[in-house]
């Protein structure tokens, strides 16, 4: 890119970008919208698990390759090793559209302390996860699209119920 082009469309970026944040400044409804938006997005994941609806699940992240990746709490990755005899991997990788598949085979978790943050173009949502095969927090990397709200990226922890009977 020549520098003269790049120069103007730095500019433009900075005089866009500027309009922008004056306009979410003057307009406080912007950025309630967004977290009205990602609350939506959420409560459609609740209501496509109660349903056990795959394809609106999977809907709602950008594609079906996104990562889910799990991590073992301390005390979780000790019970899983000591299982297995031998260290086993202390993060689980899949993709969404693995994840889905398993979703629509358990009954749904209970959920709280839903949290949402956003800048308007990227954030995340997160609660906690109460489930018979453990516990834990959940994070999804969210962006919006041209279709809105996606989820990119999940992440979350994995505490099993044999760790905190150990730990009492």
């Amino acid at each position: 890119m020549k520098a003269g082009v790049l120069k103007a469309f730095v500019m433009i970026a900075l005089t866009t970008g500027c309009a922008q944040a004056a306009e979410v400044a003057n307009n406080p409804s912007a950025e309630s919208s967004d977290d009205a938006a990602l609350h939506q997005l959420w409560d459609s994941y609740q209501q496509a698990i109660a349903r056990k609806d795959a394809k609106a699940l999977l809907g709602l992240y950008v594609n079906g390759d996104a990562p889910v990746v799990g991590g073992f709490a301390p005390r979780s990755y000790a019970v899983v090793t000591a299982a297995n005899k031998q260290p086993v991997p202390r993060t689980l990788s899949i993709t969404a559209k693995e994840d889905v598949v398993g979703e629509v085979k358990l009954p749904p978790d209970r959920t709280e302390n839903l949290a949402v943050h956003s800048d308007g173009e990227v954030g995340s949502v997160s609660f906690d996860y109460f489930a018979k095969i453990g516990h834990g927090r959940i994070i999804w990397s969210v962006v919006r699209t041209n279709d809105g709200w996606k989820i990119a990226s999940a992440l979350y922890s994995i505490n099993l119920p044999a760790a905190d009977k150990k730990s009492t």
